[in-house]
């Protein structure tokens, strides 16, 4: 082999780069050049990539390793031997005898893909790619000065933040010390004037500008108390603090809700969990990058980690996402559907059973599964996750109707769907399948009208990335929560543990 090998997915996103990062039309641009960018990034984290990053299965698109490190070419052009060195030292073993360089094109390959991931869930179309690279590659390894929005430690500043508010014309002042969150500094402050809230909920792209954090989204909240208002500031990258599993498995631990499941924390670090079985379902977006396969990861360990695990009924059409599912002994079937005429078929089932359902709750004179459950019933509870709606509903595949049919009629019988897609449109979310699943997840998209179609409401699309998200269940207000980071063994760990019960 002496190829890197890439998914659909990743081909399209290097295309975007050229394309509305680097204006540069896909015949004039190259691959390749996005390709040494992720494998740039990569490098610079703490960690090695591990074996999600090798050679996708489903492979589609192919760079020679004589595009990405010149290898062959005349020596002004070829920093194969360089790059060897580099992997070399990162890896602590030599990549220059390996038999068949197989090593080195593996380490090669996972940084590619890896930083493909980062570029992906960082970078948004409507910033220059040129500013992003300046930032993540140069500016942000070096420790930040006074002069700049932040502190030393990557903490916003009540001096910057105060300079900004004189430039939009606000008068305020703060009430006690910011806040530090995972990746926001909040600001508590007493308006001068209640006419300072209109101009300063209006000014939150002025004011990040002013204090050099670029297109950033500030958040204006109003809070309890006369002109007091909450004012919330994301932090360079670097500073971020990542919400990991452990931390969420012990807060869901001993909690009395039928289906307990936190997909991250509050903007102060604070778990947020709720019961699926309240939802009753689940809609989650979000653009490429965005998180939103972190999130249905989320949502399913803390679903493995119940005192009850629901019965799982996964659809995943492209096939790579819930792999480390496939022996879950709560899986029906005990496997992921990634075909599309089984999944159909699965759902048009499901319509069945869950008629079968209503007749059992008849029976034991139930109105709902809880019900019927405490009069001795056998029922369990069932949840249905599918990856990517817009597979199902784009084209006559037939899934749009027992969809909508378990959408509006599941809940009693203990069936409950959380559907997630990256593509938030009409046609993908429907109106009626709109009016009867009011919770809904936003993770980063790119217009506004994407968070309109999700939230019935904007401001998803000045969200972070990487997990950032909207979350707005049924007859609450929408609320920001920042995705626990799931790692694979995080997902083989919780499987082993309920096969274990």
């Amino acid at each position: 082999m002496s190829s890197l090998y890439f998914t659909s997915e990743e081909r399209d996103f290097c295309d975007r780069v050229l394309e509305q990062g680097l204006n540069m039309p896909p015949k004039r641009g190259h691959r390749w050049w996005v390709v040494r960018f992720a494998v740039s990034q990569s490098l610079r984290l703490d960690t090695l990539p591990d074996e999600r990053y090798n050679a996708p299965t489903n492979r589609v698109s192919e760079l020679e390793l004589e595009q990405i490190t010149g290898f062959g070419k005349d020596p002004a052009e070829n920093y194969d031997d360089a790059m060897r060195l580099l992997l070399s030292v990162r890896h602590r073993q030599d990549l220059f005898h390996d038999e068949g360089g197989q090593l080195y094109l593996q380490a090669l390959q996972r940084h590619a893909r890896r930083g493909i991931e980062c570029l992906m869930s960082a970078w948004r179309p409507d910033r220059s790619f040129h500013d992003y690279l300046l930032d993540e590659l140069y500016l942000d390894a070096a420790p930040l000065t006074p002069q700049d929005g932040a502190g030393v430690n990557g903490t916003v500043n009540l001096t910057a933040l105060a300079q900004g508010l004189v430039q939009i014309g606000v008068s305020a002042q703060p009430l006690g010390e910011p806040l530090q969150g995972p990746r926001l500094t909040r600001f508590n402050l007493t308006l001068a004037a209640v006419d300072d809230y209109d101009r300063l909920r209006k000014g939150t792209e002025d004011l990040a500008f002013a204090m050099g954090l670029g297109s950033a989204g500030i958040a204006v909240a109003r809070d309890q108390g006369e002109r007091r208002v909450i004012v919330d500031v994301p932090r360079p990258s670097a500073s971020w603090t990542d919400v990991t599993w452990p931390g969420i498995r012990s807060a869901l631990a001993e909690r009395q809700e039928l289906l307990p499941v936190c997909p991250g924390v509050d903007v102060m670090g604070t778990p947020l969990i709720f019961d699926l079985v309240d939802t009753p379902h689940l809609f989650i977006a979000g653009a490429t990058g965005s998180g939103k396969s972190v999130c249905l990861n989320a949502l399913l360990v803390s679903l493995l980690a119940a005192r009850k695990p629901p019965e799982l009924l996964m659809i995943d059409p492209k096939g790579v996402d819930f792999v480390d599912y496939g022996k879950c002994a709560r899986l029906r079937d005990r496997h992921v559907i990634t075909d599309m005429s089984e999944a159909v078929a699965a759902l048009r089932a499901l319509t069945q059973e869950m008629e079968v359902r209503q007749g059992v709750l008849r029976d034991y004179n139930a109105r709902n599964l809880a019900e019927a459950q405490a009069n001795g019933a056998s029922l369990e509870r069932l949840v249905v996750i599918i990856d990517e709606l817009a597979d199902f509903m784009m084209g006559k595949s037939g899934a749009e109707e027992p969809l909508i049919r378990l959408a509006q009629k599941a809940r009693a019988t203990g069936i409950h769907l959380v559907l997630a897609t990256q593509r938030p449109e009409a046609a993908t979310f429907p109106g009626l399948l709109r009016a009867n699943i009011p919770s809904r997840i936003a993770l980063t998209v790119q217009k506004s009208a994407d968070s309109r179609i999700i939230l019935d409401e904007g401001g998803a699309e000045k969200l972070l990335m990487r997990g950032d998200m909207l979350m707005k269940l049924a007859g609450r207000d929408a609320v920001r929560a920042h995705g626990a980071r799931i790692e694979p063994a995080d997902i083989r760990a919780a499987v082993q543990e309920v096969n274990r019960r």
